[in-house]
This record gives structure tokens, C-alpha cells and sequence, in this order.
């Protein structure tokens, strides 16, 4: 039988650490990220915090609970630099390993790395560029960025694609992103990691007002040194909002509870294929369209997305397959004339679209969005993205360029939008089309016992074929 007499705080204490249970060392929000991603069942997890909620003494606990629970496993924790990396860490450290039993935990005499007696190991590392090599080798477990909002875009895909990334294939092992809002707000944390996450039900988003360590009078005090709770900084850095600064993003006025919702088609309408065909450098976007007449608003049906060095043919037989049985009112697309005269091969043919002052058609187009004008279905999500993401060059003459990894290419479905917008018949089909619809093909078909003119309703070729507007041949 136990004495529970003899049972003293440094036992109690020395049973938790050699259990890995530091549950205790953690305040009620970082209990709640930990029990949060303990039961979470994916390999990606975004944590997007405020300041100063101690997310960086979260990440260094849950690494060391993590590798005593599993001997003989490697954890990282990287940020933007090495120096960054140690002063995080090491502070940390020390304030959680003030209690453990000694030789717990001892410094290699690499100052990056840290070992365990269960032969595990804990190691610091960077993901600038000029650093980032420096942690190849090895097959690690868990991975934490830090603050990984705050390198540059390019070093970070190569840092977590082809560095980080690679020795998480064998352990089948789990990366989590714990960082600020980045003060870019096409950043790949934003545009590639989070809509992931969001998707996996593993975003997790928490405000300063969450931290039960941090009192109202620190919290006016924060607000203060930003200039106010209405200023972009505040927003960004104490409500973890990404901030889209207006003189760059190409559509500021986005809003997905005003501009993205389910949605019937009118019957009849108008339906239109608008592509931004690709090439070597960029991604084909096809975006399905049409126009509520009743409502004045520009309807985005469906969408196709084709990566780079994607042939004409393979691009043409996806679109077949995905509508083939839809008959459009007229296609358009921003090709080359050789990729037109391949269509043409294909038994395709599409229009260009207009093309005038390029900066005109991409203002028109964000209006209809300040106008509410516009209603995107969910299903299109690369383009919700690339809205949300899509900005300009710094001379704002053209969209800027993403790399592969960060999703949206060349801004490429803003373009298909843009021309979508442009072409995209307005007329009153109930006007051109009075006797209502096939619900399939949207092609306005008189009833049988109408003495009409057919001609006017439906126009006929040379052997009397009522003409099919640009449907896909199969």
C-alpha cells in the first residue's frame, strides 16, 4: 500500500515529467491548442495566433511532451533564423525545464540540438534560404515552424517543400504552422497552408482576448502602442486577421459572405465558358458564367484549373469531360493564334475576348464586387482564392506572379474573371426565350403547339438543324 504521506511535490513533479504529462506548466488556451491537435487526426495543422498569448512556450512544451512519449524520435522546431530560433527556444526552455529531473534533458555540444534520455531528440533550425540546408538529414516526427509568417515566400516553399518536407515521408509525421498573420497577404502561409487546414478542419485561429494570461489593462496598452483597436496593426496583430493592403490586393472589396453562396441557375439564361488559357508559365483557369438577369448580377457557375505545360488536348478533353453534355451561348478565350488553330484541330472553336486598357477591365471587374453584382458558387475554389490572394505588380501593370507551389499562378482565373466579365451576355433571355427551358442545356425550346416563328427562337443552319452554340463534341 502507498504512503501517502512520503509522497512529496518533487515526486508528484518527477512522475509527470518522466509520463510527459507538462499539462500542468500551460495555461487554459494552451491546454486547449494541445488537447486541440492531440485529437486532430491530420499531418498539416495552422495555428494562427495573436501576440503575445505565449504560443511560442506552447509549441516547446508540446514538442517535449511529444518526443517523452515517443522514445527515439526527432522533433524540430524551426523559425525564420537560426538567432531567432535559439532566443525563442532557449528562453522557453528554461522557464519549462526549471523543474525537471536532472539529466532529463541535456545540450549537445551543437548549440541546436538538445537530447533526451529516452533517445529522442529536440533540434532548432532556420528557414531562410541561406540556413535552411543546414537541417537536411535525419526523419523527423513533428516539425513546428514558428513564426513562419515572417520569411520571405520563395525561401519559405523551398524551405518546407523540398528541406522540411522530405523527412517527414517515412515517419509519416505531423507539421504544425504556429505564427502571427504575415504582414503580406499573399504570403504562402495564407494562400497555400491556411485554405489547406481550413479544409481539414485543422485551422485554429485565437485573438488576445483568448489568453486568460493577459488582463484588460495590458490588452488597452497593446491597443495603444498600435494607434487604436481600428488600425491595421492591432487588426493583424492582436485579432491574428490577415490584413489585405488596398493598394495592392486586385479586389479589396471581396466579402465570401456577400459574394459566395449556393445558387439555381435562372432558367433560361445565358450560359457562357470564359478561359484564361495557359502555357509554359501559367495555369488554364475555365470559369462556367452566367447572368441573373432579374437580379443584375454576373453568376459563376463552375471552374476548371490545368497546370503548366498542359497540352491543348488534355485541356480540352477534361473540360469535355466535365461538360461535355452543356451547350454554352458562346466560349471565349485569351490564346495564342497557334493554340486557336490546335482548338480548331480539336473540333473547337472559341472567340478572344476584347481586349482594351487592361487596367479598366480589371477596375470594372472589382466593382461589380463593390456593387454586389457578382455571386461566386463554393465550388470554385481556386478562384475564391485567387481573389482572395490576387494582387498586383509593383508598378500595378500586370497580376503578380506566385510560384507553382502557392496555387494561383499568374493570378490566372482573376484574368478569366476579368474577360468573363467583359463578354458575358446581359440581354433578357426571357425576352429572347419566352416559352422556358431545357434544365440541362439552358437552350430555349418552344412548346409543340405554338405557331411561331422558329427562326427567331431557335436560328437554323443551311439543312434546317437548329444551331448548337458551342457545345463540347464528344
Amino acid at each position: 500500500m502507498i504512503d501517502l504521506d512520503s509522497i512529496t511535490y518533487g515526486t508528484v513533479i518527477n512522475a509527470l515529467w518522466c509520463r510527459g504529462e507538462l499539462s500542468y506548466k500551460l495555461d487554459g488556451l494552451q491546454k486547449h491548442i494541445s488537447k486541440t491537435v492531440r485529437e486532430s487526426k491530420a499531418r498539416k495543422i495552422c495555428i494562427l495566433s495573436s501576440r503575445q498569448i505565449g504560443k511560442t512556450y506552447w509549441a516547446c512544451a508540446y514538442a517535449l511532451e511529444y518526443l517523452l512519449k515517443n522514445p527515439k524520435k526527432i522533433a524540430r522546431v524551426i523559425a525564420p533564423t537560426f538567432k531567432q530560433c535559439q532566443d525563442l527556444v532557449n528562453d522557453n526552455l528554461a522557464i519549462i525545464m526549471a523543474d525537471a529531473p536532472q539529466g532529463l534533458l541535456k545540450r549537445s555540444k551543437s548549440e541546436y540540438r538538445y537530447n533526451l534520455y529516452n533517445g529522442s531528440s529536440l533540434r532548432l533550425g532556420a528557414l531562410e534560404r541561406a540556413y535552411v540546408d543546414g537541417n537536411r538529414g535525419g526523419n523527423a516526427s513533428l516539425i513546428i515552424y514558428e513564426e513562419c509568417g515572417f520569411v520571405n515566400g520563395e525561401d519559405f516553399n523551398y524551405g518546407v517543400d523540398s528541406v522540411m518536407g522530405p523527412q517527414l515521408l517515412r515517419s509519416n509525421g505531423i507539421e504544425i504552422f504556429v505564427t502571427s498573420p504575415s504582414e503580406e497577404p499573399d504570403h504562402p502561409v495564407h494562400v497555400r497552408v491556411l485554405p489547406e487546414c481550413e479544409s481539414l478542419g485543422t485551422l485554429f485561429q485565437y485573438t488576445v482576448y483568448d489568453s486568460p494570461s493577459i488582463n484588460a489593462e495590458q490588452i488597452e496598452e497593446a491597443a495603444r502602442r498600435c494607434g487604436g483597436m481600428h488600425t491595421d496593426a492591432w487588426k493583424r496583430e492582436y485579432l491574428a486577421q490577415i490584413i489585405r493592403v488596398m493598394s495592392k490586393v486586385v479586389i479589396p472589396s471581396f466579402d465570401p459572405a456577400r459574394h459566395v453562396a449556393e445558387f439555381a441557375l435562372p432558367n433560361p439564361c445565358y450560359l457562357q465558358l470564359t478561359a484564361d488559357w495557359g502555357g509554359v508559365r501559367d495555369l488554364t483557369a475555365g470559369l462556367v458564367h452566367t447572368y441573373d438577369y432579374v437580379n443584375n448580377r454576373l453568376l459563376i457557375w463552375d471552374e476548371c484549373v490545368h497546370g503548366r505545360n498542359t497540352p491543348t488536348s488534355a485541356i480540352v478533353k477534361g473540360m469535355r469531360e466535365k461538360w461535355g453534355e452543356w451547350t454554352f451561348e458562346a466560349k471565349h478565350a485569351d490564346v495564342q493564334g497557334q493554340t486557336l488553330i490546335d482548338l480548331f484541330d480539336l473540333g473547337e472553336e472559341f472567340a478572344t475576348p476584347p481586349k482594351s486598357d487592361w487596367l479598366a477591365s480589371v477596375q470594372s471587374m472589382s466593382n461589380i464586387f463593390e456593387l454586389d453584382q457578382i455571386l461566386i458558387h463554393p465550388r470554385c475554389k481556386f478562384l475564391i482564392r485567387s481573389i482572395r490572394g490576387g494582387v498586383f505588380n509593383k508598378h500595378r501593370t500586370d497580376f503578380e506572379r506566385f510560384d507553382e507551389a502557392e496555387g494561383i499562378g499568374h493570378c490566372d482565373a482573376l484574368a478569366a474573371l476579368m474577360y468573363a466579365n467583359r463578354v458575358q451576355n446581359r440581354d433578357n433571355p426571357v425576352r429572347q426565350f419566352p416559352y422556358g427551358g431545357d434544365e440541362r442545356h439552358f437552350v430555349m425550346k418552344p412548346q409543340k403547339d405554338d405557331r411561331v416563328d422558329l427562326d427567331t427562337i431557335m436560328p437554323v443552319n443551311k439543312f434546317g438543324n437548329v444551331k448548337a452554340f458551342g457545345s463540347f463534341r464528344k
